[in-house]
């Protein structure tokens, strides 16, 4: 009887080195899955960063169309390499009372311009909602780096000069657009529904 009491109190359980070789396999496996995802991580949020950019073009274009702003108001957005800013205006009594917003880039994430290094760029809309510089401006936004961007380190950001704001793959080149064909309306027609005054 008393061999039986010994059987049943022994207990079967982990010793103490089966418990750290279970440890370090499962931290060796950790850091794997983490360097694994640190390029989606930045890939991330690069696209974020891409897409509040142009959400922010887009709020200022609607801003300056919305007001009918004149040259004293116009909305913008100011970018730096490392973070943007943009300006609406609330318009009361004759009076534009400017408010700013700027959006700070995370770590490891810049914006150049296309044609070359950004110290500080502005981007303004007028009442039609088009950028008044000439040519308009176009982004990158990058890995850390935008000398050679590409599908996989950039985004480019594309403004046109009639206001609107394309996102596309960073090794996009800049589309060309030719000028429009005008058509005078015959003087002993109606008025021609393709015609747009200024």
């Amino acid at each position: 009887m008393g061999d039986s009491l010994q059987k049943d109190s022994r207990q079967s359980g982990v010793t103490l080195p089966e418990m750290l070789v279970v440890i370090i396999i499962i931290a060796v496996l950790a850091g794997f899955a983490l360097i694994k995802r640190s390029p989606a991580d930045v890939q991330l949020k690069r696209q974020n960063v891409a897409q509040q950019l142009k959400a922010t073009l887009e709020r200022a274009r609607f801003d300056s169309v919305k007001r009918r702003a004149d040259s004293n108001a116009m909305a913008s957005v100011t970018i730096t390499p490392t973070n943007f800013t943009l300006r609406t205006y609330t318009s009361s009594a004759n009076t534009n009372t400017p408010h700013d917003q700027t959006t700070t880039l995370p770590d490891g994430i810049v914006i150049a311009l296309s044609s070359g290094t950004l110290s500080s760029t502005e981007v303004t809309f007028n009442m039609r909602g088009e950028t008044p510089a000439s040519p308009a401006p176009h982004f990158y936004v990058c890995n850390v780096d935008c000398s050679s961007p590409s599908d996989a380190t950039a985004n480019f950001l594309l403004v046109t000069p009639t206001g609107t704001v394309n996102l596309l793959r960073g090794s996009a080149t800049v589309p060309t657009f030719g000028a429009p064909a005008v058509v005078p309306v015959p003087a002993a027609t109606m008025v021609n529904p393709d015609t747009v005054l200024p």
